[in-house]
């Protein structure tokens, strides 16, 4: 198993939405799925991932 953490930074209420998303397809298509995310402040976003193998639960 293994874990990878992203920074998200520059986000606006505004594109918020479209940023996480696009970051969140973009690791889906190497096989990682979303743990935990947090924001820090008003402008930064931290993603956890863990990549599993495809089609598992894990």
């Amino acid at each position: 198993m293994m874990y990878q953490t992203v920074l998200i930074e520059n986000i606006t209420a505004e594109n918020v939405t479209e940023k996480i998303n696009t970051k969140l397809l973009e690791m889906e298509k190497q096989s990682y799925k979303l743990v935990t995310m947090s924001f820090l402040g008003t402008e930064k976003a931290v993603l956890v991932f863990k990549k599993g193998l495809k089609g598992s639960l894990l």
